[in-house]
Parts: C-alpha cells; sequence; structure tokens
C-alpha cells in the first residue's frame, strides 16, 4: 500500500507537471507574439493556472521521490486549498450560469455583506464598459464571422449563438443576403426604424458587433461554456481529492522515519 500511493502520487504529478510547464511555456509564447486582443482574454489566466499547477505537482513529485515529511505536508495543504477554491468558484459558476438559483441568492448575506445580483453578473460583467469592448475587439480580430462568400452555412441553423447574433444582421431586420458576406435592404423594407438595423454594417470588422443581439449570443455562448467548464471543475475536484487521499498515505507512512529522525 506505501508503495501503491507513492506511486500513485510520483506518476499522476509528473503528468501535471509536465501540462503545466507545456501550459507555461504555450503562454509565453503568446506574450512573445504580441498578443491580440483575445489572446489578451487567455494569457494571464493561462500563466496563473499552469504557475499554480506547475509548482503543486512538483512539490508533490518532490515530497513522494524523497519522501519528506515537512514537504508533503505543504503540498498537502497546497491540495486542499485548492479543492477549497475550486469547490468556492464551481459553486459560483452554478448561480451565475442558473436563472433561478442565481436570483435566489442575489442580495443575500449577513449584515453589510452582500452577495450582489449572481442573476445578472455575466450581464454586468462581460456586456458593459470595457469588458465588451475587449470582447468586440477580440471578434474583430478573430475568424469567427470570416465567412467565404460562396460558403452557405451562414444559414441560422448552422451557426452558434455568437455567430448568430454577432456575424449577420437580425432576422427582424429582413435584409436579403446576397452572398455569406453581403447583406442588403429590400426596397419595402422598414429595417431602418429598428436600432440593431441601423447598427448593421457589412464592414467585416464592424457587422453587428454594438448589437444587442450580438451581446445577446455572446451571453448565451459565455454561459454555455461555464457551464462545460463546471463539469470540468467538478471532475478535477474529483482528481485532487484522490490525489489529496494518496498524498494522505504518504504522510501517514513518513510520519513515524520523520519522528526518529529528530528524537
Amino acid at each position: 500500500m506505501p508503495r501503491l500511493s507513492n506511486a500513485a502520487v510520483i506518476t499522476t504529478n509528473a503528468i501535471l507537471a509536465l501540462i503545466g510547464l507545456a501550459t507555461l511555456c504555450f503562454s509565453v509564447y503568446l506574450f512573445i507574439e504580441g498578443p491580440s486582443q483575445c489572446q489578451r482574454f487567455i494569457q494571464n489566466p493561462l500563466i496563473v493556472t499552469a504557475t499554480l499547477i506547475f509548482f503543486i505537482s512538483s512539490l508533490g513529485l518532490i515530497a513522494a521521490l524523497y519522501d519528506n515529511y515537512i514537504i508533503i505536508t505543504l503540498y498537502l495543504f497546497f491540495l486542499f486549498l485548492s479543492i477549497l477554491l475550486t469547490l468556492i468558484f464551481s459553486i459560483f459558476i452554478f448561480l451565475v450560469t442558473n436563472s433561478s438559483a442565481g436570483k435566489a441568492f442575489s442580495d443575500k448575506g449577513i449584515g453589510n455583506v452582500k452577495t450582489g445580483d449572481l442573476q445578472n453578473w455575466i450581464g454586468d460583467h462581460f456586456l458593459q464598459g470595457k469588458n465588451w469592448e475587449g470582447i468586440k475587439r477580440c471578434m474583430a480580430d478573430s475568424s469567427i464571422c470570416r465567412f467565404r462568400p460562396r460558403d452557405v452555412d451562414f444559414d441560422a441553423k448552422h451557426l452558434s449563438h455568437v455567430k448568430f447574433g454577432c456575424c449577420r444582421p437580425p432576422v427582424e431586420c429582413g435584409f436579403e443576403a446576397k452572398n455569406a458576406t453581403w447583406w442588403t435592404v429590400p426596397a419595402t423594407s422598414t429595417a431602418e426604424i429598428k436600432e440593431d438595423c441601423k447598427t448593421w454594417s457589412n464592414t467585416q470588422s464592424q457587422l453587428c458587433y454594438s448589437c444587442e443581439t450580438c451581446k445577446v449570443g455572446v451571453y448565451k455562448g459565455i454561459r454555455k461554456r461555464w457551464r462545460i467548464l463546471l463539469v470540468f471543475n467538478l471532475l478535477l475536484i474529483l482528481l485532487v481529492v484522490l490525489l489529496y487521499s494518496w498524498g494522505c498515505c504518504v504522510r501517514k507512512n513518513n510520519r513515524v522515519p520523520w519522528k526518529r529522525r529528530f528524537l
């Protein structure tokens, strides 16, 4: 059992250390390349996450290889902290992506400490001010709306929420598609009275990035991805709990030799 625990900790942490190192190298590459607005959104989170993964997994690797009681104790402390923070973050994701749960927990708390408006947190945080301007620049920099004129998959049923809201005029505008990159206003259209219809532009750097339909599409896209992230976090918690259990076995096995060493 002791050898099995050590082997499990060594193998798992070696894999995680390599993943963390590879992610850190990719983050540095993005920084050296001179990131676009899209890359800026992922660069800092990648660097922080990769550094933490590499540090904690390296700590566990050293502790298991050298049977060091003090290092394995530090390793377990950081693992426990990781479990706690990931669990808190997962609960937060659930609340801000679930309307009924977010509404139930909004403005709740003790005394002056309140949770805030969790129901509308994504919209308030991502779809307003500088963050929204950054998202618009990111979409303009990326190839998300770069259809070819002959593409036929620009029809609504083939598009994601973001593409449907940002890459084509709103359906209610009644614009006619000459091809996937050019839309015209019919002679009998009353589209000019609608704000999003005025906002639409055939210019590829503008399109419907300033439309309310674009915000709705981005909101739905963020909520969908965060729900996927929630599932990933729950699986990650299970992995870290297993690591914590194995680490506790390693620590228990090393406790007696450590005491004898200093008695």
